[in-house]
């Protein structure tokens, strides 16, 4: 019994189609740099690498919690994201090689950016210089990623608003208002507000805390301007400037002094003591009268105790956060 065999066709028949298979519409827009500055998420391309430290750190009956932040406002898989990884707690030298060595495996099997093993080298010789940051981040308590073996906790707002803007300060460059590192900080402020009950901050604050980290005036009044203009609100209350001298007031005032000066001297004429008829002996001395017990101060009802504590309560409540505790000025007291 003879086999048909058919020739091998040489192409695939695709009819013709008046419309086109990819259009405009498809085609989403261009990321804003506006996205990073919102908010300090974990990217989804190193989850995976993060599940398998949290498995080998499981594995040895260990659970590690990292503190982790950026100096710029870009993801994480950027090469030169000025990354920083610090641990909350205290960590013996068969942690830390654990520690090293599953980050280093995590950073060839998942192709991740070497930033990670830079941080970890610098955290090693530095993490006692950070305990007042540790302790901020703690009380900040922002999750990144949790999970048996491992937790990412992010780091305090107000450090990394002021280390992207030293950044800034140290780079001769022209910023603008639309400038990536100028929206994240933005976005960042607005969210610490948020945590501070809506009190804006003043600009001496930002001197005084983490005063490792320069910045500049002129950043800070940049990003007050661009916050109120944004969110209708003062975000950072800058002093007022100093009102000029009027030259005209004080060019009129040494003229009538130079006229004073051209009058001639008039005698003056003493006058004698009042009468001593004029004080009436009956009148007793005039001073404060005191309580005579403590009736006359104590409230009697309970609502006149509520509005004299209401008052008191309104006066001692801030509009505006000036200070928070520095490492400095408290290893100095």
């Amino acid at each position: 019994m003879g086999v048909l065999r058919f020739p091998r066709p040489t192409g695939i028949y695709v009819p013709r189609s008046t419309t086109p298979i990819l259009t405009t519409d498809m085609i989403s827009p261009p990321l804003s740099p506006s996205i990073y500055g919102d908010s300090d998420n974990v990217t989804a391309s190193i989850i995976p690498a993060l599940e398998y430290i949290s498995s080998k750190f499981q594995q040895k009956f260990l659970h590690v919690t990292l503190l982790i932040g950026r100096g710029n406002p870009f993801p994480t898989s950027n090469a030169s994201n000025q990354m920083m990884v610090i641990p909350v707690s205290d960590l013996d030298e068969p942690s830390w090689r654990l520690l090293y060595r599953t980050v280093s495996k995590a950073v060839r099997k998942f192709a991740l950016d070497n930033s990670w093993i830079e941080a970890l080298t610098r955290c090693q010789h530095e993490r006692d210089a950070h305990w007042y940051l540790i302790q901020q981040s703690i009380r900040q308590n922002e999750v990144l990623f949790s999970s048996e073996g491992l937790t990412l906790l992010n780091m305090d707002r107000i450090y990394t608003f002021k280390r992207r803007l030293c950044i800034l300060s140290h780079r001769e460059l022209d910023v603008s208002d639309d400038h990536p590192y100028i929206i994240s900080c933005i976005r960042l402020l607005h969210r610490t507000i948020a945590d501070f009950q809506g009190r804006p901050f003043s600009k001496a604050f930002f001197h005084r805390v983490y005063e490792q980290l320069d910045v500049r005036d002129e950043h800070l009044a940049r990003v007050a301007r661009v916050y109120q203009s944004e969110y209708e609100q003062e975000g950072i209350v800058l002093p007022r400037p100093t009102p000029q001298p009027d030259h005209r007031h004080h060019q009129s005032h040494s003229a009538t002094a130079a006229r004073a000066r051209r009058m001639p001297v008039r005698p003056v004429r003493r006058r004698g003591p009042p009468p001593t008829s004029s004080i009436s002996p009956k009148q007793g001395k005039r001073g404060p009268k005191t309580p005579l017990s403590a009736s006359d101060v104590t409230p009697i009802t309970r609502n006149e105790w509520n509005l004299l504590v209401a008052g008191e309560i309104q006066r001692a409540k801030a509009s505006v956060t000036k200070w928070t505790p520095s490492p400095t000025v408290m290893a100095a007291a």
